[in-house]
């Protein structure tokens, strides 16, 4: 039974903290920008032999492999993302963990600023959890997000400059990947320096930053305040914290791999080793930048860039038929993965409806 003291705070955490819904021009950005990609796809590619392409394509073997990749996906990025807000933030049951991060991909495949929000918003209205708070924690799995790809990254680039099997791919980008690392573990190393509890006390104090002070002095001091919370996760993570997720993420990069390397299978492509470390996380992570919408755009150009132009592993066209394959197949599971989870988050989400829950 829920404690009447925990219930009334709760709800006076919420009337006061509201996520504020994205602006109509981050909303639109993606689509612009897909916009502008298709209209250089147009005039770069034969369209109607890309469709025969995918006529012809092997789909019982790429069909199993998607299936797999997507619910690898949503457990990852449930446990992962998920089991930061539960270690820092607030307790979350596993269930909690996987209706948080998966319903809001049925939003994610058409507009995914707004899904980003979701997730925080979800925190708030369920567990009471402040937005900076969550993003913070975000923010943290992302990084340790990139060190799993950085990876991938850094033992694909040593192997091509020993076989200049892609000669392409040189020195400068072990230099970028080498920069990555001295900063991610340079991260790590501060954050468990002696430094810590004083830092952890400034990233406390900043919650309450301006609350004695008004006018112009109060907002800024609250817009401070609130900036330095997103480094909440950062001081109260520990080194076995930073281990756990990047292993636990690693089961997204190697789902992505072999589902990618057999969706390039059933159109008759062949990829050496290095290019395929290097750009099948680069293209996959694509899907979740503003330079799509619901992965077609950017992954498509960016295939052709590193396959077709790069690589020279195929025709513009073969390239782009596998990764709208790809695309389509990882937006087609996560709306029916999304689906099943999506009637309690949104009564989790929005108890007193969807537009009394945004931040006017």
């Amino acid at each position: 039974m829920n404690n009447p003291q925990n219930s009334k705070a709760l709800s006076e955490l919420m009337s006061k903290e509201q996520v504020k819904k994205p602006s109509f021009f981050n909303q639109i950005l993606p689509y612009l920008i897909t916009a502008g990609i298709f209209i250089y796809l147009y005039f770069s590619l034969d369209f109607k032999k890309m469709f025969e392409i995918l006529k012809s394509a092997n789909l019982a073997l790429f069909i199993p492999a998607m299936i797999g990749f997507v619910i690898i996906f949503g457990l990852v990025d449930s446990f992962t993302f998920g089991q930061a807000y539960s270690w820092f933030n607030a307790k979350l049951s596993n269930y909690e963990k996987i209706e948080c991060r998966v319903a809001p991909y049925v939003v994610q495949v058409i507009l995914a600023p707004l899904a980003e929000v979701l997730f925080v918003l979800y925190l708030l209205r369920k567990k009471g959890i402040k937005p900076s708070h969550a993003l913070s924690s975000s923010i943290w799995t992302i990084i340790n997000d990139f060190a799993s790809v950085a990876t991938a990254l850094s033992l694909a680039v040593i192997y091509n400059l020993k076989t200049n099997l892609v000669p392409e791919i040189g020195i400068s980008w072990l230099m970028v990947l080498i920069i990555f690392w001295i900063g991610y573990f340079g991260n790590i190393i501060f954050w468990h320096s002696p430094l810590n509890p004083r830092l952890a006390d400034w990233i406390a104090r900043g919650e309450k930053a301006g609350k004695d002070q008004t006018g112009w002095k109060r907002l800024l001091s609250r817009i401070a305040g609130e900036a330095v919370q997103l480094l909440r996760t950062f001081s109260l993570a520990k080194w076995y914290h930073y281990l756990w997720l990047y292993l636990v993420r690693i089961g997204v990069l190697i789902g992505g791999l072999i589902s990618n390397v057999l969706a390039l299978k059933a159109v008759g492509i062949e990829a050496p080793v290095p290019l395929l470390l290097i750009a099948v996380p680069i293209i996959f992570y694509g899907h979740f930048l503003p330079i799509n919408v619901g992965g077609y755009g950017g992954p498509q150009m960016l295939a052709v860039f590193f396959f077709s132009i790069i690589g020279n592993c195929g025709s513009k066209e073969e390239v782009a038929a596998y990764s709208f394959l790809w695309s389509t197949g990882f937006l087609v599971g996560r709306f029916l993965l999304g689906m099943v989870f999506l009637r309690g988050f949104w009564k989790n989400t929005f108890p007193q409806g969807f537009k009394s829950s945004w931040k006017s």
